[in-house]
């Protein structure tokens, strides 16, 4: 395992939690908050006086980086998504290339990670929802900032960007936007300013004002800034800010770069931006015509391309959000784009004019598609999807030049997440709702909702809101080329500047910039240049002909031969899941115990870090279904299948499949499931149990129990419950309690070799019958010795699920609620074992020579977030991190070569939004161990009220992290789907996950012995009662013969009297 060097003396500090049932947090302290964020981005001292962070301290990994690779690149691409958050990337790709499609862009970076965006406000507190200023500052500067500052920190100070650096090292750059040139993220690159808005010199359009007008003295607009810093090739819109009068004439005033060249003339007044770029030389075009035309550009001629008076062009007609139930599906239509190059054809030409492989310097690019973000501002999917496939045409772009070059750094992600969310189609919604149709999906309908902004629908029938907000979750990072494996993991958005200076090399200082510094060597982790194809984006799993349905592997990524990265063996292997939790739960959760520069001790510091899809299937088409729920992934990384949802270890035909638990058992491993949700619960139950609708828990009763086919009186399986004793795994620890108190319906033995069981016995007594031990307590639990597959042990601690470590808040619909104080939940008692103390249990009765496979599950991040519980599901992240960390723990006292895997089953509901502003759904606001305030938001409910608001949330259909360390663990890498990790699992332990000869049917053989004492008489069972009334039939025969027909009967009573 690595760690982060600033964060190894944090790594321990919860283990003391040592996997006891103690609070983790200080008397002095809020529940379960252990604030450990790196003491040089603390920005309010002790005193209460507020600190500017500098270059790099906020960075995870210091200005060295994480040293995964050394290798040095000639040219860097940074390509930005703005507002390309998860639910962006996914709601994308199901439309444009189907839910098992791949981007040919997107999707083929071969190192990812995921990166934090928070912002520092002038007052030093934290600002969770950064917008796209302070985020470019970060990846541009190093710096943090506050909302609206490009490239200055919160005191206003300027710092170096990378187009500086990169002009001052004698690099060739560039800078293309499809926003306006003077935006945010272009902004940060060319600019150091205040205010994002001071775009003009003069003028009533967003002109400059104050100190820092050129007239005052300052470094002028960002019009004028982006002439002074003379990149080589600067494209994107924002003409009509160019026509504004520069009021003070001069010398270029960039206060870093070291070779001014202004092609030889001063500004001078009273002539626009535009008329005095063109006297310093700058090539100006408007039109796609124009740059095709360019042949050359450098800092004698450089590019100057405006091709929109505002933003350009976006590539779909707008789509308009409003009520669920009144929304019919749509397909996206294309629009005029008039004389606008595309992104992908800018992109292109820049890369074009900037390569020159007879020079000793390569040159740093920056390009941006901008309007995913304006696209979801407006409500607007179609323009966000739009958007997103530009900027994977981009990216295509880049990949085909960088695997020609060799010697090309790419490195992709978004500066902030956003308010789009992926929702189940035919319900209603408090958020506004787009119904689209995916002309690759066969006409499956994916809902988009936008709910974080209250709007309305007025006479007219149009959509009345405000521009929709940003959201604080962490986004993806991902990579190709040399470099890129410093992409992988969890960083900040700081990280990302030095991942692309140290490649390039830009560590040497510049006067009046950054001081130079070293670069981080040493701590290599496998190349992830090389693997194994992907299937076809075309190759859609699902399409297949009617009345079948897709078999294990189909719709893998890689197939059962897995990326190929990593072929190392594993002894043993253990999978954990937090049940919802998607990165927004996961950004949270840490904001809130850890702090927002903060490491979650155990799921930040594993070693690689892939995104995975998690659509299910429709079972009555066998198309997508863009939501899934548990069930349905659970049986995706169990058993490497897509099905429905509601549906447990079969496909979707209903037939059941093997479980990794199975086949690992098969091979003669130990096994152990372990959950906080009831045991028999949608993720422990598809580790154990093949059943065609979740919610059959028991063999009778009212609570839950199986049905019709799927009993075993009928011929079936039985009930979750009954399987999961059968399955006999070594350890299985959970809830679930009162559901193993049904009686079981049908006695007889399963199979040769397996359990006994006795009608009218409950499941529990059957259980213990057949050599469970069964314990109820943590103390119990800790009193337990051994566990194999005579003694397994059955641990039921709660009657249903287990309680969660805090208590419930409920959020309000007023926006400005004061903050709530998440406090212990009175319920979590000290015989109540929390979840790291039942994971280190069953490592230690697990541990053996053939070695094991374990399943753990943080289950109720879901159940809180479904009732809009902000610091239920913050406890369960919580949870989930300490069970991880009790894993790495173990691995590193034991050496044992052990596989370590963490995602989750499907995204969620929650989103962290602005403070004190109004959603379309309720909101809890939050201090967290930054001594800040977030606010956390709830908006997929029917509506708002109580009973629909605090249990009807619904979850969401964005792609997940997942992450892993050990032997196989860079197999995770990359863009892969839930069925992968099946083979990924097997591919590690060295079992066929396809061909291994399991059967599934109905095993049950009547009982021709005692069970051990327990039963005396085999009467009892169904043979032995049949038995016993036909000899009583006999008798009475005779009997009654005897009555009408006095004879001597002795000959005929004779034998039967004898009978013992």
């Amino acid at each position: 395992m690595r760690f982060p060097f600033q964060a190894a003396a944090a790594v321990v500090s919860v283990s003391a939690l040592a996997m006891a049932n103690l609070s983790t947090a200080a008397a002095d302290t809020p529940a379960e908050q252990n604030f450990n964020g790196k003491e040089s981005c603390i920005t309010i001292d002790s005193q209460g006086n507020v600190r500017a962070p500098q270059p790099g301290d906020c960075t995870q990994f210091g200005k060295g980086g994480q040293g995964n690779t050394d290798a040095q690149a000639r040219n860097v691409i940074f390509i930005l998504g703005d507002g390309m958050g998860h639910q962006e990337i996914t709601a994308a790709r199901n439309y444009l290339k189907g839910a098992n499609g791949r981007f040919e862009g997107l999707d083929e970076l071969t190192a990812s990670g995921a990166y934090t965006t928070f912002a520092v406000g002038p007052d030093g507190k934290r600002q969770y929802v950064t917008d796209s200023a302070a985020s470019a500052t970060g990846w541009s500067t190093g710096t943090k900032t506050y909302n609206g500052a490009l490239s200055v920190d919160i005191e206003g100070k300027p710092h170096e960007n990378l187009i500086e650096m990169a002009k001052n090292a004698g690099m060739r750059t560039g800078n293309v936007s499809t926003a306006e040139i003077q935006d945010a993220t272009p902004g940060a690159m060319h600019s150091h300013i205040s205010q994002r808005s001071y775009y003009a010199p003069s003028g009533t359009a967003k002109p400059v004002k104050g100190e820092e007008a050129r007239e005052n003295g300052g470094l002028g607009s960002i019009s004028e800034q982006i002439i002074d810093t003379r990149a080589d090739v600067t494209l994107g819109g924002g003409r009509k800010y160019f026509e504004a009068q520069v009021q003070e004439g001069g010398e270029n005033r960039n206060p870093f770069l070291t070779d001014k060249n202004d092609g030889g003339a001063d500004w001078e007044a009273g002539k626009s931006v535009r008329e005095n770029a063109e006297v310093k030389g700058f090539q100006i075009v408007d039109d796609k015509a124009g740059l095709e035309g360019i042949t050359k550009a450098d800092q004698d001629h450089p590019v100057l391309g405006l091709f929109n008076d505002g933003n350009m062009t976006r590539r779909y007609e707008p789509t308009v959000p409003g009520k669920a139930e009144d929304q019919q599906p749509q397909e996206c239509k294309a629009r005029d784009t008039g004389n606008e190059p595309t992104a992908a054809a800018m992109t292109r030409k820049a890369i074009e004019l900037l390569d020159d492989k007879d020079t000793e310097k390569g040159f740093f690019l920056q390009v941006e598609s901008a309007s995913i973000d304006k696209a979801d501002h407006a409500a607007d999917a179609c323009g966000m999807i739009g958007e997103t496939e530009q900027i994977d045409e981009v990216i295509k772009e880049a990949l085909d030049f960088a695997k020609q070059d060799g010697d090309t750094l790419i490195v992709v992600t978004a500066d902030h997440a956003h308010t789009a969310e992926i929702v189940p189609d035919g319900e209603e919604s408090v958020s506004a709702i787009t119904r689209l149709e995916s002309p690759k999906d066969g006409g499956s309908v994916m809902s988009v909702g936008f709910g974080t902004q209250p709007w309305s629908i007025d006479a007219e029938g149009n959509l009345q809101t405000k521009s929709m907000q940003h959201t604080g979750t962490q986004v993806r990072i991902a990579g190709y080329g040399p470099g890129s494996e410093n992409v992988n993991g969890q960083l900040d958005q700081t990280d990302a500047f030095y991942v692309m200076a140290n490649a390039l090399r830009l560590n040497g200082g510049t006067e009046g910039g950054q001081k130079p510094w070293e670069i981080t060597e040493g701590n290599k982790v496998q190349s992830l240049a090389s693997r194994r194809q992907a299937k076809s984006g075309d190759e859609l799993c699902y399409l297949v002909s009617e009345g079948t349905a897709p078999k294990v592997g189909d719709c893998s990524q890689f197939g059962a031969a897995g990326q190929g990265i990593d072929d190392a063996k594993a002894k043993n292997v253990v999978l954990l899941i937090g049940d919802g939790t998607g990165d927004s739960e996961i950004t949270a959760a840490r904001n809130y115990l850890k702090g927002s520069a903060g490491r979650f001790e155990g799921l930040d510091n594993l070693d690689y870090t892939g995104y995975l899809t998690t659509f299910a299937l429709d079972k009555a088409t066998g198309k997508p279904n863009y939501v899934t729920d548990s069930a349905a992934s659970g049986t995706a990384w169990n058993s490497g299948v897509k099905t429905y949802n509601g549906a447990i270890g079969v496909d979707n035909a209903g037939q059941p499949v093997a479980t990794i638990g199975e086949l690992a058992k098969a091979k003669g491993m130990k096994i152990g499931n372990v959950s906080t949700a009831e045991i028999q619960d949608a993720t422990p139950a598809a580790f154990a149990a093949h059943a065609l609708n979740r919610s059959y828990y028991a063999p009778s009763g009212v609570a839950k129990p199986a049905k019709g086919e799927q009993l075993r009186e009928n011929g079936g399986l039985g009930s979750i419950s009954e399987q999961i004793v059968d399955l006999r795994a070594d350890v299985t620890l959970g809830g679930g309690r009162k559901y193993f108190d049904a009686e079981v319906v049908k006695g007889g033995k399963w199979g040769e070799d397996g359990n006994t069981w006795t009608a009218g016995k409950s499941v529990l007594e059957n259980a213990k019958d057949n050599g469970y031990q069964v314990v109820t307590s943590a103390s119990e639990l800790d009193g337990i010795a051994e566990a194999n597959a005579d003694k397994p042990v059955l641990g039921l601690f709660s009657e249903g699920n287990m309680p969660r470590v805090l208590n419930q808040t409920i959020p309000t619909t007023d926006g400005e609620k004061e903050p709530a104080t998440c406090v212990a939940n009175p319920e979590f008692t000290a015989e109540t074992p929390r979840l790291a103390a039942m994971t280190t249990k069953a490592l230690e009765l697990l541990q053996n020579d053939k070695g094991f496979l374990l399943q753990v599950e943080s289950a109720s991040p879901d159940k809180a977030d479904h009732q809009a519980d902000a610091c239920g599901l913050i406890g369960e992240v919580g949870q989930l991190d300490e069970a991880v960390q009790a894993v790495q723990k173990w691995v590193d006292e034991t050496k044992e070569d052990t596989l370590i895997v963490a995602t989750a089953d499907h995204a969620h509901t929650a989103q962290i939004t602005y403070n004190d502003a109004p959603t379309a759904g309720r909101t809890t606001k939050l201090t967290t161990a930054d001594g800040s305030e977030m606010t956390v938001n709830f908006a997929t409910s029917k509506t708002n009220e109580d009973e629909d608001a605090l249990g009807g949330q619904e979850h969401t259909g964005a792609q997940l992290r997942v992450a892993a360390s050990g032997p196989g663990a860079a197999n995770v890498t990359g863009q892969i789907d839930q069925t992968d990790l099946f083979f990924l699992v097997n591919n590690a332990l060295g079992i066929d996950g396809i061909n291994h000869g399991l059967t599934f049917e109905n095993k049950m053989q009547p009982d021709s012995a005692p069970a051990d004492g327990s039963s005396k008489s085999s009467l009892i069972g169904d043979l032995g009662l049949a038995v016993l009334l036909t000899l009583a039939g006999v008798l009475g025969l005779i009997s009654v013969i005897a009555l009408a027909f006095p004879f001597a009967v002795d000959s005929i009573l004779g034998p039967l009297a004898k009978l013992k």
